[in-house]
């Protein structure tokens, strides 16, 4: 048999090798795939509901900090809790009451007060020029804020949380040496 006439035999066992393979591959695969959103959704890991601060609290909790619930003037929720020897509090919006208490952001906060000496407006900006994710601003009257917004929806919430408090944590320490605040 010449040889023109043994190529394209191969070629195409080849060809249908790598077809059954791929689908193959393709069938296990499918119901794993299918499954995990599902799995995670009954578990309350992936939630485009928002979340609850209770949840939050007690992952904080479950990490060694402490994080006590309160109410805010407006009724919102919101944790007060401390790192880097800082209290802040982590304010919840867009909060449902009638979807367990669910909410769509949450936004981490610290302030500090009675800089001596005062925190420039230029120290703030060369801050907020710097930063992806924190913003810092100041209230005119010597009161320093600094923030961090987040959106948990459709994600691993207690993950995704863990990334932003690890975030905030390293923000806190970095905005202290940013200020000279030794507080």
């Amino acid at each position: 048999m010449p040889e023109e006439t043994r190529m394209p035999r191969f070629t195409r066992a080849r060809r249908q090798l790598r077809a059954f393979v791929i689908a193959m591959a393709a069938a296990v695969a499918a119901p794993m795939l299918a499954a995990a959103p599902a799995s995670a959704q009954i578990l309350g890991l992936v939630d485009d509901t928002g979340v609850n601060p209770q949840d939050l609290a007690r992952l904080l909790q479950q990490w060694g900090y402490r994080a006590e619930v309160k109410t805010d003037q407006q009724g919102e929720p919101e944790i007060v809790s401390a790192v880097e020897g800082l209290t802040f509090v982590i304010f919840f919006y867009d909060c449902n009451k009638s979807a367990k208490g669910k909410c769509l952001s949450y936004q981490f906060w610290a302030g500090f007060r009675d800089l001596n000496p005062p925190v420039t407006l230029e120290k703030l900006n060369d801050w907020n020029e710097k930063q992806r994710w924190t913003m810092c601003s100041t209230d005119g009257q010597g009161r320093v804020r600094v923030k961090m917004s987040v959106n948990p929806r459709g994600t691993d919430l207690e993950q995704n949380f863990k990334n932003w408090f690890n975030w905030w944590q390293r923000s806190l320490a970095d905005f202290k040496k940013h200020i000279n605040f030794r507080g």
